[in-house]
């Protein structure tokens, strides 16, 4: 599978709104017109990368990496934080999450060669969500943060080689 990375404006929610979810994984994600509501109000449009996620030049997914002042409170400070992560429904079951934590991964790699771990908090209900983090190379880091709808497992993923 051949899939890339595509930087979006914080002002392209129609290249992404077709990016449906069933009505339990949106309840975790957000709703995505919010998402880019929050990314044209942000303090720090320069900390904050939303992109979608290509494959054989469809639109599958989309996520938001933030660093530095844009981080999150329970995030330690030098790392990248993953937010609003999803694949569209009608993607779902390819692949293309796990295919979605590299590319995130070598963007970090290749951008922020200082930065040697991604982070994220992922709702301790969102079971799916949670599998496919695991699978992708994330693990667990044991800490918890109280999230917009309950608890959150922060997870982590190393990226070796970068320093």
């Amino acid at each position: 599978m051949c899939s890339t990375l595509r930087a979006v404006s914080r002002f392209d929610y129609s290249m992404v709104a077709h990016l449906e979810l069933e009505p339990e994984q949106e309840q975790f994600a957000g709703p995505l017109d919010a998402v880019f509501s929050d990314l044209r109000q942000s303090s720090w449009p320069d900390l904050e990368h939303p992109f979608s996620i290509i494959v054989r030049d469809n639109i599958v997914g989309f996520f938001v990496l933030r660093e530095r002042t844009a981080l999150p409170e329970w995030a330690p400070p030098g790392v990248i934080t993953l937010h609003s992560f999803r694949i569209g429904r009608a993607y779902q079951g390819n692949g293309y999450g796990k295919a979605a934590t590299g590319l995130a991964v070598e963007w970090i790699f290749t951008n922020r060669p200082c930065v040697n771990r991604l982070m994220l908090g992922v709702n301790v209900l969102n079971v799916t969500a949670r599998c496919v983090y695991l699978k992708s190379g994330f693990r667990d880091t044991g800490a918890t943060h109280l999230g917009p709808i309950g608890p959150q497992n922060i997870l982590e993923y190393e990226i070796v080689g970068n320093t």
